[in-house]
């Protein structure tokens, strides 16, 4: 049980979250980014891809080489505080250059905002004690999805297959899956015995708290 705890909490990693709003927003409506297909969107997902996964990821592996963290988990609320510096620096660079080009939509905007927003409230709650990154990102992820669905009013998403064809999904039916997902995820990381129940709590409702502001803001 515990081997599948990790790979779920791998797969969903909090540094892969963010990719996969931009792909439900891509996937949701590619002409609101001025696509046709989210097979033009490789440029974005490039950017997207090395500013929230690959250098916050290779920011880690140099501390790690250093001593400066004993693993990759970052077990320690002290052994977080110098990734979540990396991380917040580079977020917040990427919501910059979001927002000054104008062909990016306002739904981005709130994803990278939020991811923001929260990211920083991990940093200043860490002191306190050790939010759950995992259960924060899934909280954001669900509450992107559900605007999606009911304030953006898109009823499906079209994922990009190869060949340039698509496979149309019922958005209810990502809801749904999304909801379940941050259950699996929320419940692994307790299974990995990572977090108490308080820090999963706070972590979920932290993220979904900070998209919600993000769309309050920027609507």
């Amino acid at each position: 049980m515990k081997s599948v705890a990790r790979v779920v909490s791998f797969v969903f990693h909090p540094l892969f979250v963010l990719t996969y709003m931009t792909l439900v927003l891509l996937w949701t409506n590619p002409f609101s980014f001025g696509w046709r297909h989210v097979a033009e969107a490789d440029t974005l997902l490039i950017i997207m891809i090395m500013t929230t996964i690959t250098l916050p990821g290779l920011a880690v592996l140099m501390m790690k080489m250093l001593g400066w963290v004993k693993t990759f988990e970052l077990e320690t609320q002290g052994e977080r505080i110098g990734p979540f510096l990396v991380a917040g620096v580079m977020y917040l660079s990427l919501y910059l250059h979001i927002t000054k080009a104008e062909t990016f939509p306002v739904s981005l905007r709130i994803a990278v905002l939020g991811a923001l927003v929260s990211l920083w409230g991990c940093f200043f709650l860490n002191a306190l004690f050790k939010v759950s990154l995992h259960a924060t990102a899934m909280g954001g992820l669900v509450a992107l999805v559900l605007l999606t669905r009911w304030v953006f009013g898109y009823s499906e998403a079209q994922i990009g297959l190869p060949g340039g064809s698509n496979l149309v999904v019922p958005l209810n039916g990502v809801v749904y899956i999304t909801i379940l997902m941050a259950g699996i995820v929320c419940t692994s990381r307790l299974i990995v015995k990572a977090h108490e129940r308080r820090e999963i709590y706070t972590g979920f409702m932290l993220g979904f708290s900070a998209i919600m502001i993000s769309w309050m803001i920027l609507k």
